[in-house]
């Protein structure tokens, strides 16, 4: 890929594992035997990244932490300090809260129910349409002091509630990155008509998301399985476009 050519670029790793699938005979990252290979593999991937990205791009980084003898490893925090030292600055630390989540069953942890989502940059000048992710605001209130409520829409926070939901490809065998959680993002830091990668682009969610929000998108991965799920979910965008278009000039 060029130089500075990718406005943003949306991503979900695979989770850390320690441990090489049976079969397993390319590396895939994540099962590195240690946490601090793991690390550098990711940040390897963070330098091709940030070559490609624009000098006004984003890169926004899904990460899990895993947790080995009762003790969190801190994950995702190791991998955004070791992006900063490359160049990387950090814009955002965005909690995932997932409602749907799989129940602790130990005595002596609370049960974890969240993600983190990374939002790096190359510059503090990097694009942001804010406009573009404004929560819509409240009916105005006429009161004694005659107030409107956060005129335009409010500032969305850093934590998002976004249910998991595979129910659509309930055959696809790899996690689904929620629609939602991709969409924000490509709406708030990539101009349409711009260009959005996933480098793990798995089950093809921020392809298709970028390409319905009128965006270009490039996707990777290591998979063929996932490869050939991420064809075919394009190939369904693409007929129902066309489907949709053909109604609108009938």
């Amino acid at each position: 890929m060029f130089d500075d050519s990718v406005d943003c670029t949306v991503t979900s790793p695979p989770y850390y594992s320690g441990c090489r699938h049976v079969g397993d005979t390319v590396h895939e990252i994540g099962s590195e035997r240690t946490v601090e290979e793991y690390v550098e593999a990711l940040v390897s991937v963070g330098r091709e990244v940030f070559r490609v990205t624009r000098p006004t791009g984003s890169y926004w980084l899904n990460l899990d932490d895993k947790c080995e003898g009762k003790e969190w490893l801190g994950i995702p925090w190791r991998v955004a300090f070791a992006m900063r030292e490359m160049g990387w600055k950090i814009r955002n630390e965005v909690i995932w809260h997932k409602p749907k989540h799989v129940r602790s069953v130990t005595k002596d942890r609370l049960t974890s129910a969240h993600e983190l989502l990374f939002h790096l940059v190359k510059s503090k000048d990097a694009y942001y349409n804010m406009d573009a992710i404004r929560n819509p605001s409240s009916p105005p209130i006429w009161g004694k002091n005659r107030l409107v409520k956060a005129p335009g829409g409010s500032v969305p926070t850093d934590v998002w509630t976004i249910q998991i939901d595979d129910s659509t490809y309930p055959e696809n065998p790899y996690a689904v990155f929620p629609e939602a959680l991709v969409e924000l993002p490509i709406r708030a830091t990539c101009p349409r008509g711009g260009t959005v990668l996933d480098p793990f682009v798995g089950s093809g969610t921020t392809v298709v998301v970028a390409l319905r929000l009128g965006r270009k998108a490039i996707g990777i991965d290591a998979s063929a399985d996932c490869l050939a799920f991420t064809k075919k979910r394009i190939l369904e965008f693409s007929g129902q476009e066309g489907a949709r278009s053909k109604s609108r000039q009938g």
